[in-house]
């Protein structure tokens, strides 16, 4: 009788803890999810007033374009937003529509640089070396990330190199046109000064790709 008694207060006591433990964890998840849905709303409602400040940033540097060549100000803008994506996207996932609103966005966004960049080598008598790279995240690119790891460490390591990504699954006019400009037929892609590449692309050939277009030797950052 008092086994019975010592078992029932043991499967109790266990029932408690785990209760305990169960409601607990729906807590903290509820908990997490509500500061992380605060954060996604803070960053919505910043994209209004991000928009129209980028769009007064640019009318002023096309003023002067050669006056911006050194300047970090738009470079700065671009990674910030990337960041922006990547946390939208651990969040919401890619197939979310703000996710997707955000990344058209982005996209412009680098539409415009680039065009700002082509403006600069031609009246600044610059040499900015221009990648764009279309890949493709529906499972039907293998080698979309290992292109994506090679044309970062360019970036990092050749300073006058600019890199520019783009889904080329994307439903964007400008895109879809500059896709049409330089024949793009599927991920990934490369356009390296206005060459196109198609498939992937190794370290070397990039490189070597890049000095045939400029026949200067790209600068390493030491």
């Amino acid at each position: 009788m008092n086994r019975k008694k010592f078992n029932v207060r043991r499967y109790f006591l266990v029932l408690l803890i785990t209760t305990m433990i169960f409601v607990s964890g729906m807590l903290l998840g509820y908990y997490l999810n509500s500061q992380k849905m605060n954060d996604l709303d803070s960053l919505q409602k910043d994209l209004a007033t991000s928009s129209l400040d980028n769009d007064l940033q640019y009318s002023l540097i096309e003023e002067a374009p050669c006056n911006y060549v050194n300047s970090t100000l738009v470079i700065e803008e671009l990674y910030v937003l990337s960041t922006k994506l990547d946390f939208m996207e651990s969040i919401l996932g890619p197939k979310n529509s703000e996710v997707i609103r955000l990344k058209k966005y982005y996209s412009l966004l680098q539409i415009r640089y680039w065009l700002f960049m082509n403006k600069i080598n031609a009246d600044c008598h610059k040499n900015i070396n221009t990648i764009i790279y279309f890949y493709s995240n529906e499972g039907d690119c293998p080698s979309c990330e290992e292109q994506g790891y090679i044309l970062t460490y360019i970036r990092r390591k050749y300073p006058n190199v600019q890199v520019y990504s783009f889904d080329i699954n994307l439903n964007l006019n400008s895109l879809d046109a500059l896709k049409m400009r330089f024949n793009v037929d599927k991920a990934p892609f490369l356009v390296i000064n206005d060459e196109s590449f198609s498939g992937f692309q190794e370290t070397a050939k990039i490189i070597k790709d890049i000095n045939l277009s400029n026949n200067v030797s790209i600068e390493e950052n030491n």
